[in-house]
């Protein structure tokens, strides 16, 4: 069996690519239950790393070669993506394995306006290893975690919740989350008219303009009218044709959304954090 790393690919964020004359079938969601991880979690904690940003310390899980080679799990996407060296198979993998520079950019922001967190309902929606929903849970959120590849969210996204909980704790903190892969409208679909959240939270997630719509749509079902979505990514995606400026576009074309630029960077490759909320 091949063995997958994290940041095996050494490619750069721009070189996210899709054929585009290929009809995607995109996965239905699934909520994923956690059971096996909490055994298995001190076998995999020699893989686990550190994400720090200024005083914040989140432990994930950097390589699942143990959850895998137990033959509990399918690594398909895990494996493509090895296979074809690319962060992004668009419809098979969506790069979840990859903490994303857009993630610390929104941590960073979070702690500098100081947003309470305490007993919101927050979304990390295409949560990846799940670094911002983390880091809500730690400031007392109930938080669901929403990620594409089922195997992300069995293999990389649960483990990296667990590592940061006390022992003693996690079979009754974990009972504050909820896990879900599958294609965002799917995940629409399937949430109940009451699932409504404080906060949405996502990263580098735009890269893909005809994905807007399903995104817009989360914000359009899932928002109350207090509550906010911050999304952060680069200000343009080279080659794919995704970037804030055609998002923004698409967002005000609703004309039930308001969306307001509250962080740009100030050197290299530009990033943006846009906030998103209900008119």
């Amino acid at each position: 069996m091949s063995t997958f790393k994290f940041n095996f690919l050494g490619i750069s964020d721009n070189e996210k690519t899709e054929d585009k004359n290929e009809e995607i079938k995109w996965f239905e969601c699934e909520e994923i239950i956690p059971n096996k991880q909490i055994d298995d979690l001190d076998d995999i904690v020699v893989h686990a790393k550190m994400f720090v940003c200024d005083d914040v310390e989140i432990g994930h899980v950097s390589s699942c070669d143990k959850l895998f080679s137990s033959g509990d799990y399918q690594f398909n996407a895990l494996e493509l993506a090895e296979k074809e060296h690319s962060d992004l198979i668009a419809g098979k993998y969506e790069g979840g394995f990859k903490v994303w520079e857009c993630t610390s950019d929104i941590i960073k922001y979070l702690i500098d306006t100081d947003i309470n967190f305490k007993g919101a309902k927050v979304l990390d929606l295409g949560c990846g290893v799940g670094i911002l929903g983390i880091y809500a849970l730690q400031n007392d959120s109930i938080v669901t975690f929403q990620d594409y590849n089922k195997e992300i969210i069995e293999c990389v996204t649960i483990p990296s919740v667990l590592l940061n909980i006390e022992k003693e704790q996690r079979q009754e903190i974990i009972k504050k989350c909820k896990f879900y892969s599958g294609d965002w409208a799917s995940f629409d679909k399937k949430l109940t008219n009451t699932d409504v959240y404080d906060f949405i939270l996502t990263s580098e997630t735009i890269y893909n303009e005809k994905n807007y719509e399903k995104l817009t749509n989360i914000f359009l079902n899932r928002l109350s009218k207090d509550s906010s979505a911050y999304v952060g990514a680069k200000t343009c995606y080279f080659g794919v044709g995704g970037g804030m400026r055609q998002f923004e576009m698409y967002i005000q074309k609703t004309g039930l959304l308001n969306s307001e630029v509250v962080w740009k960077s100030s050197g290299g490759i530009q990033r943006e954090i846009l906030k998103i909320k209900r008119i």
